[in-house]
């Protein structure tokens, strides 16, 4: 019987669970943390390090620690060497994961880790019951359930057909890697394909890169608006009592398929170069052609040929999750909103121990719970009413 069982250690669970133990919550002997894959951050540092992402677009307060400055005294200590970007003082990336890994080491997350897959919870009288796929089951008092929302890639509509070909990717996937030759498409307008597209014009070998996005390129500092992290809009958010009404301001109030001014710059300065040509419009079809390349044809009646698609159009719209949740919803009546998302009080409690960070917890804690930022707002909230 475990204590706590965190299911998912990304960003959002790895931060609850190092909370719990560098706060004294509960010791690494009562802590079970279930994730698929092998290390805390993998599926994070996996997908950041493909794009070749440089820094992050959250500020330097924004990480897993305690303290908002320990990531500005970690760089100073170690001697990185421009590890803080622009106004913002941007972390670069790779001194946020080491600083992330060090903590989760530090403070004994490593030795709570278990690899598997979780398919099945359920409530009995002893607690609650965690199946993993393998046929294993565990027992815990509470259960924080921090799955992320990038293990099931989207795939649009007009690429059903094709979903499975050789020639397209999708950046999300764990597996997958990218081109070294040929005409490559990214399809996104977002940081990822931004990143994405950014890193391949890099790579001498590759012939042609395209970027072909629904809309402008859209600048932000940010994937939304500061005033989230604090009263200036929650106070008014959280007098909202139709989680009907909470979903659609989480909509508008995210940035969605936004970018930062320098990665802009560096598209721009791409495209000058002859490096990058960028394409805004909507997808209709996709043909493959006789030669093995892709034919992608535009609403505009355009026409663009690659040997290589890769894919940066985010995750699935679904509650992470949902298949072995259902179950529990129904059996323990657990309150959910018309978009199907968990109901949950301040203290992100669901029902008897079970407690929700994320994705799961937005309706809660607002736009800015799938960040870093909700990471440790959930945090300091299920440790506060635990």
């Amino acid at each position: 019987m475990y204590k706590w069982i965190v299911i998912g250690g990304g960003i959002q669970g790895s931060c609850v669970a190092s909370r719990l133990l560098e706060e004294k919550k509960a010791e690494v002997k009562d802590v079970l943390i279930i994730d698929p894959h092998k290390q805390p951050l993998e599926r994070w540092r996996t997908i950041t390090e493909k794009i070749e992402m440089k820094y992050l677009r959250s500020p330097l307060v924004h990480h897993l620690h305690t303290d908002p400055y320990s990531l500005k005294k970690y760089s100073s200590e170690n001697n990185y060497a421009s590890g803080l970007k622009g106004q913002y003082q941007r972390p670069r990336l790779d001194m946020f994961n080491q600083h992330s890994m060090d903590l989760l080491e530090e403070t004994g997350v490593m030795e709570c880790w278990l690899q598997g897959v979780v398919n099945g919870l359920s409530w009995t009288e002893q607690g609650w019951e965690v199946w993993v796929e393998d046929g294993r089951c565990f027992f815990s008092e509470k259960v924080v359930l921090a799955m992320g929302v990038n293990h099931t890639p989207h795939y649009p509509s007009w690429i059903d057909s094709y979903k499975d070909h050789k020639a397209i990717n999708h950046v999300f996937e764990m597996d997958s890697s990218l081109p070294e030759t040929g005409d490559v498409i990214v399809v996104g307008g977002g940081m990822t394909a931004a990143h994405l597209a950014y890193a391949l014009t890099q790579k001498e070998s590759i012939h042609s890169v395209t970027m072909v996005k629904r809309h402008p390129l859209r600048v932000h500092h940010f994937d939304s608006d500061p005033g989230w992290l604090g009263p200036k809009y929650l106070n008014k958010y959280h007098k909202l009592t139709s989680y009907k009404e909470r979903r659609l301001v989480i909509q508008e109030a995210r940035n969605r398929g936004s970018i930062t001014r320098d990665l802009y710059l560096k598209l721009l300065k791409q495209k000058r170069a002859g490096r990058l040509d960028i394409h805004t419009g909507c997808i209709q079809k996709i043909r493959e052609d006789t030669d093995g390349s892709m034919q992608l044809f535009m609403e505009n009646e355009a026409k663009l040929e690659g040997t290589a698609i890769l894919l940066a159009t985010g995750p699935a719209i679904a509650m992470p999750g949902k298949e072995w949740l259902d179950p529990v919803i129904e059996q323990m009546q657990l309150p959910c909103a018309p978009c199907g998302f968990p109901i949950v009080p301040r203290s992100l409690e669901w029902k008897n121990g079970l407690f929700v960070a994320g994705a799961l917890a937005e309706l809660e804690i607002g736009p800015v719970s799938r960040n870093i930022a909700g990471a440790r707002k959930a945090a300091e909230r299920i440790l506060q009413f635990a």
